[in-house]
């Protein structure tokens, strides 16, 4: 299928731009017309150098999302949570245009609605109309899925987006969770951005009140996304290690006699796992694509893998559906 010319029929040009290495640059921008004027958006990309005046939308701060790169950008666009995750991470000034998730926002008149997609603190969809009257939502990677639009096209992800393979049927261990909360001392092994900050309110809702040690990096993290939510606070330590979170690969830098599990939906680690996962499994993804109904989807992310994967299935149970490696976009097309 010639994906650039389907979405080309709907009023959306895909761009893919390429390195000097002649590899193309992650993920890809659409442009497309609003008032009469051609706008252009970068869908969670890098940037090119000072002059690139695409507006950049940023889903959330994970790394693999290069917010790092736009954020450099006046003309980026992220939620405030996202934003002070990602001065925090990058150590950068965010120089473009913030927002509260749920807002909608004018950018050079074109109105962009966002929505939580519960995946990190700050994780935001966006959706807008072209001139055609076509509705597209981004979503970035997703928890939840419940509180998003229906859309004419949707470009998301398929992180867990294979059918066929065990991994990616997962859901939720909450009673596991619990009756880890039951051992003297116990660690948890999390992702200093996303996984720590639903450790910590995970376990406050859970009515542990004493304080939660962290590593020096999820605790910084912590302290600006919750506030005062987060309970008290401290560093590995400095409570006898009796309820700590640290990253998966530091477990073992805990004190002694700590009962560590690791906190994913994956299964390789040497500790033992309870799956509380930031993600939708194949299951959680098929049921999204049915409930906001597009008439395209565009799996962006990741590039190869489980995004051919879950297209394929798509395709084959009644929902059109192309890749990135199906688009042939080029910088400066004048389709549109």
């Amino acid at each position: 299928m010639d994906g650039t010319k389907r979405l080309v029929d709907m009023g959306f040009l895909p761009l893919r731009y390429r390195t000097s290495g002649g590899n193309y640059k992650p993920h890809f921008s659409i442009a497309f017309k609003s008032g009469g004027e051609r706008r252009t958006f970068g869908i969670d990309t890098t940037r090119n150098g000072k002059k690139d005046d695409r507006y950049f939308l940023i889903t959330h701060a994970h790394t693999d999302h290069y917010g790092k790169s736009a954020m450099l950008s006046e003309r980026s666009i992220a939620s405030d949570k996202t934003t002070v995750t990602l001065q925090l991470r990058h150590d950068q000034y965010f120089n473009g245009t913030t927002f509260k998730v749920g807002d909608t926002l004018d950018v050079d008149g074109v109105k962009i609605k966002t929505y939580d997609t519960c995946h990190s603190i700050g994780a935001s969809a966006f959706y807008w109309e072209n001139d055609q009257g076509v509705r597209i939502l981004v979503t970035g990677d997703v928890k939840d899925f419940r509180g998003l639009p229906k859309c004419d096209v949707l470009v998301t992800e398929a992180t867990y987006g294979n059918p066929v393979d065990p991994g990616c049927a997962f859901c939720d261990d909450l009673d596991s969770f619990a009756a880890a909360l039951t051992h003297k001392r116990v660690g948890f092994g999390a992702y200093a951005f996303g996984k720590a900050q639903r450790a910590v309110s995970m376990i406050r809702e859970l009515g542990y009140d004493d304080p939660i040690e962290m590593d020096k990096s999820s605790l910084r993290i912590t302290r600006h996304l919750l506030g005062e939510a987060a309970g008290e606070l401290a560093e590995i330590g400095e409570y006898n290690g009796r309820m700590c979170i640290t990253s998966p690969w530091h477990l073992d830098r805990l004190p002694a006699g700590i009962k560590k599990f690791v906190l994913t939906g994956q299964k390789y680690y040497e500790h033992p796992t309870i799956c509380i996962s930031d993600h939708l499994d194949f299951g959680g993804l098929r049921d999204m694509v049915y409930a906001v109904d597009p008439e395209l989807t565009l799996v962006y992310h990741p590039e190869e893998g489980n995004s051919t994967h879950f297209s394929a299935f798509l395709n084959k149970n009644g929902k059109e559906s192309i890749t990135l490696s199906q688009l042939s976009g080029a910088v400066n097309d004048d389709s549109l």
